[in-house]
C-alpha cells in the first residue's frame, strides 16, 4: 500500500513540476519572481515530508538554477 502511495505522490510531483515550469517560463530564470515562486514550491515540498514523504529534491527538479539546463517555455513568436 505504501509503495503505491509513494508512486502516486511522485507522479503528482512530476506533474506539478511540468505546471511549475510552464508558469515560470515567462519569468526571468534566477530573477526575483522566479526565486520567490521556487521558494514557495520548496515550502510546499516540505509539507509532504511532515507526513513521511520527502520529495524536497524532486519539487522544482530541472528548475533550480539558471544553469540547470532546463529549457524555458516556447514562445508563440508574437511580439
Amino acid at each position: 500500500m505504501m509503495s503505491a502511495c509513494v508512486k502516486w505522490a511522485k507522479e503528482e510531483v512530476e506533474a506539478f513540476n511540468v505546471i511549475l515550469a510552464r508558469q515560470l517560463s515567462s519569468t526571468e530564470r534566477g530573477g526575483e519572481v522566479w526565486a520567490l515562486c521556487m521558494n514557495q514550491a520548496k515550502e510546499h515540498g516540505k509539507m509532504m515530508s511532515e507526513v513521511g514523504l520527502d520529495f524536497r529534491n524532486l519539487v522544482g527538479e530541472n528548475l533550480r538554477s539558471p544553469a540547470s539546463g532546463a529549457s524555458g517555455g516556447v514562445g508563440l513568436g508574437l511580439s
